[in-house]
């Protein structure tokens, strides 16, 4: 067994990575408008936040091409490592879950300032747990889909529904190139049934109402 230091066991920043604010004034600098606070509320999701400057993102990307490596020494404090997960032989999804506990940069980002504090108001002062971290990476050419879902499908551990999922992007995402796409409104249909991740990328059709087909056309369509 690797004696890779586990982070997991630092409940702080490791790192120079990001500065936490040491005032309220601080704070202000990171704080969302009550106008990208409503649009959360009513379409379920909410973009263009900036979360990383340019060298922490090479930071990431760096850290990154290290452990994908399956022998990377720290490999064994993966909570899913797949090196592969797509059912489709042509392509490739690397997925992982637990990066957080290996690097200095995939740890600290859980303190990153512009993420705490749109968490903090989003959230409206619920009670809030750091669930888990995951990753994908679809390289190029032949990368793999990660097929429509709902992520409340897959963590159900609380009601009523209390989740907030916080995507970034280590490379430029554009509708060429395969970004996400959210479904506006649909965080108000109610707990679907959870499709393969890496299989069909239409395979959650089969769970939905015909309002709600309609709905996912017509994002399409646009």
């Amino acid at each position: 067994m690797s004696n890779t230091k586990d982070l997991a066991e630092y409940d702080h920043p490791v790192s120079d990575m990001f500065q936490l604010p040491k005032s309220a004034a601080e704070w202000e600098q990171y704080k969302l408008s009550d106008d990208q606070v409503a649009h959360f509320h009513e379409f379920g999701y909410l973009s263009g936040i900036k979360l990383l400057e340019e060298w922490q993102i090479d930071r990431l990307n760096q850290e990154l091409a290290e452990i994908m490596d399956p022998d990377h020494p720290g490999n064994h404090l993966f909570y899913e490592f797949h090196s592969n997960e797509s059912q489709d032989p042509n392509s490739v999804l690397f997925h992982s879950l637990g990066h957080w506990r290996i690097t200095q940069g995939f740890h600290d980002v859980l303190w990153n300032p512009a993420f705490v504090m749109a968490a903090h108001q989003l959230l409206e002062n619920k009670p809030v747990r750091f669930w888990h971290d995951q990753l994908f990476c679809k390289p190029s050419l032949h990368g793999g889909v990660v097929a429509w879902h709902q992520d409340y499908s897959y963590w159900t551990r609380t009601i009523a529904m209390q989740h907030l999922t916080c995507w970034t992007g280590l490379d430029d995402a554009n509708t060429e190139n395969g970004c996400l796409h959210y479904i506006p409104k649909s965080h108000k249909w109610g707990l679907l049934d959870a499709p393969s991740l890496a299989g069909d990328m239409d395979g959650l059709m089969k769970y939905l109402s015909e309002d709600q087909k309609k709905s996912l056309s017509l994002l399409l369509l646009n």
